[in-house]
């Protein structure tokens, strides 16, 4: 359960709630743990579970499940269901729409150039490319040359209600069994590579002797957590790092947090910093492309990735400075009503599945 997936539930409830579109998900995976919110809105999930490597008949069995519940257009996101939830929609002769989260330097150079070769031929059978991101464009007319007429950036947006609100500090603390004093920074992030937990662990590692009542929270789960497990034992901050897993009380934490920080080597537009915002949370995150397309001077410090010395610096910075963090979480907020609408969001999807399909 990561940004695409949440974003993916939210751009479901928009359409049951208000459109003319009717959306199921077919998901490559076992049912996961957003399965029972998808079912609580009547959403349908199917499961085409893949083989580990690569499955030739995975595009036939999407074939045949687009023909068999009379499908007219097919949604992927990210690279991997657009290849095979994209063969299958050509070979369905459905329409197809594809979201470019993030760019495929996540990818080793191996698989980049098969995988290049692949999508540009699927390229040409896409009618609309959508981006998160500006940044993520230029590859997809150079690498893949998709057409600029067929390329549309479509922000991510959240609805901010649901993270203005106000909680019980004391009982929130004492429900994670933390102290009263305690200063939270706190992370939401799956752990993995593109995370780059390691560099914000050792990065906290040089906080604590300056701030010692910090707590350092990580939301989240991956295939990586046992080795940062072993990364926190061996930095020797283990009383003062949790690992809390997936969590569904995103917005309470994100009141819990004193600052929401985000280490990473690799983002599209992370739905996690949008939520910090929306909760007027001042940021600490790296300067990659994405995070400085959503983040200003104005709404969080930014740092150079893979600098544990620079992001302990600025964490300090907010914990420690009279009025930074204030000033940082109002920003952050403003810049989300202002910049990134969720209603702007889904409209413009709904704008590309209307471009596509045609009027009803």
């Amino acid at each position: 359960m990561g940004g695409i997936e949440t974003l993916l539930l939210e751009l479901c409830k928009a359409m049951k709630t208000g459109s003319r579109y009717d959306p199921a998900v077919c998901v490559f995976e076992a049912k996961g743990k957003l399965q029972k919110e998808f079912d609580a809105i009547g959403v349908p999930v199917h499961v085409l579970q893949k083989k580990r490597s690569r499955d030739y008949f995975l595009p036939l069995r999407v074939r045949k499940l687009i023909r068999q519940e009379g499908y007219d257009l097919v949604h992927a996101h990210n690279q991997v269901s657009w290849l095979y939830g994209g063969l299958g929609a050509m070979l369905a002769k459905r329409a197809l729409v594809y979201t470019e989260h993030t760019s495929l330097d996540k990818f080793e150079p191996s698989q980049q150039k098969n995988l290049k070769r692949i999508l540009r031929l699927l390229g040409r059978k896409t009618q609309l490319v959508t981006t998160v991101a500006k940044h993520l464009i230029p590859s997809l007319l150079q690498d893949l040359g998709i057409p600029s007429e067929r390329i549309r950036n479509i922000y991510n947006g959240i609805e901010p209600a649901p993270y203005q609100i106000e909680i019980d500090r004391e009982e929130k603390l004492r429900e994670l069994g933390l102290p009263s004093a305690s200063r939270i920074i706190g992370i939401v992030a799956s752990l993995t590579d593109a995370k780059d937990h390691a560099t914000l662990l050792r990065a906290f590692a040089q906080v604590l002797p300056i701030v010692p009542e910090a707590r350092l929270l990580i939301v989240g789960e991956g295939p990586l957590e046992e080795s940062m497990r072993s990364l926190m034992h061996a930095l020797e901050i283990d009383s003062n790092v949790h690992f809390l897993g997936v969590r569904r009380d995103i917005p309470e934490l994100l009141q819990l947090f004193d600052v929401f920080t985000l280490s990473s080597l690799i983002e599209g537009l992370p739905i996690s910093l949008l939520e910090a915002m929306a909760s007027a949370c001042p940021v600490v995150a790296t300067r990659i492309p994405g995070v400085d397309e959503l983040v200003n001077q104005e709404s969080g410090i930014l740092v150079p990735h893979s600098s544990p010395d620079e992001q302990a610096e600025a964490l300090v910075r907010v914990l420690t400075e009279d009025g930074l963090a204030e000033s940082l979480g109002s920003g952050g907020r403003r810049r989300v009503l202002e910049k990134f609408s969720f209603d702007t969001m889904i409209q413009a999807y709904l704008s590309c599945y209307d471009e596509v399909l045609g009027p009803s």
